[in-house]
């Protein structure tokens, strides 16, 4: 599967409202809002210039990525291949010299995989349903309005989500997105997963089963949870052409998009930022260490969302001693 901070005089405790930049994007803030057409417009963040600001945080050579989204890591005469993915896109993924380049991998890296050792539905009445006040209620009213027009964009009931945690909400509101939307094709991870199992080179995962996902969203706080629900209403909101200039941006070696949806989640959900993003790009870090015992080298396939940005994990990498070309 995945932050600072305009101040709000609200009584929620810390959740913000979307800082200046979000206002370009036009965002329906109530409910009687008109929807966008959902085969023009669905998931995630609008290609608006990057601000000054935002440039300076950004290391530049994520600003001068190669034409392709892949980087070489090296470190003590060993070399590791990470490659960027896109959003889910309408078509599948397709790039021969990257499947290329895995069948020379002696192993697959990839954020998650379709393993589960206990049936979904057991997993979400363990980890996704509560009895416990909702932390819906640190949404404030205009917050609150964007997750309803979320929701009939989407298609999402909450009567079918009745007790379900903040987390669990958000998830399904970016899935159903997604699938309203088209963007239901292959992904990089998919296609190189699947191709790796049919030559025989081992697929290794950040989550081991997907049990481990439901797990980790379980282990968020109140705010990082109400803070999720909002990042997934803010993709959902933006639509299928924000989503696909994003993507088509990124694989022509442009990073301004995505870094600016990065940006906006550490400035606007600073504690989910901490968790979702920086967290888990530090804890890359020793996985990179094993790979360099490996004989041969190893591709990791994540998301683009974790390769931009002042803690991405190319920067994680450089700190660590690693190089980054």
């Amino acid at each position: 599967m995945r932050k600072p901070v305009l101040d709000w005089n609200g009584s929620t405790d810390g959740m913000k409202e979307p800082s200046a930049p979000l206002a370009k994007l036009a965002f329906p803030t109530s409910v009687d809002a008109q929807l966008p057409d959902i085969q023009r417009t669905r998931r995630q963040f609008l290609g608006y210039g990057l601000p000054a600001a935002c440039v300076a945080l950004a290391p530049r050579s994520v600003l001068a990525a190669p034409k392709a989204p892949l980087w070489t890591v090296k470190k003590g005469g060993k070399r590791i291949y990470v490659l960027g993915e896109t959003l889910p896109r309408p078509v599948d993924w397709r790039a021969p010299e990257i499947v290329a380049l895995l069948e020379r991998c002696g192993r697959l890296w990839t954020e998650t995989n379709q393993i589960y050792r206990r049936p979904g539905g057991e997993l979400i009445k363990q980890f996704g349903m509560s009895t416990s006040p909702s932390s819906l209620e640190l949404l404030s009213p205009e917050q609150l309005a964007r997750l309803k027009t979320a929701m009939a964009l989407t298609a999402v009931s909450m009567n079918d989500l009745a007790g379900a945690r903040p987390w669990l909400i958000g998830a399904t509101i970016e899935d159903a997105g997604y699938r309203a939307a088209g963007l239901t094709g292959k992904s990089a991870n998919a296609v190189l997963s699947a191709r790796a199992t049919e030559i025989g080179v081992p697929v290794s995962s950040e989550f081991e089963v997907k049990d481990d996902v439901f797990a980790w969203f379980a282990g968020m706080t109140p705010k990082q949870e109400a803070q999720f629900l909002c990042y997934a209403v803010d993709g959902a909101l933006l639509g299928r052409e924000g989503s696909e200039r994003i993507s088509t941006e990124w694989l022509a070696g442009r990073q301004t998009a995505a870094a600016d949806f990065v940006d906006h989640e550490r400035r606007d959900y600073p504690e989910l930022y901490a968790k979702l993003t920086v967290e888990r790009n530090r804890a890359w870090v020793p996985r990179f260490e094993t790979m360099l015992n490996a004989p041969k080298p190893t591709l990791v396939v994540v998301g683009l969302y974790h390769l931009v940005g002042p803690e991405s994990m190319l920067v994680q990498l450089r700190r660590a001693g690693f190089e980054v070309i």
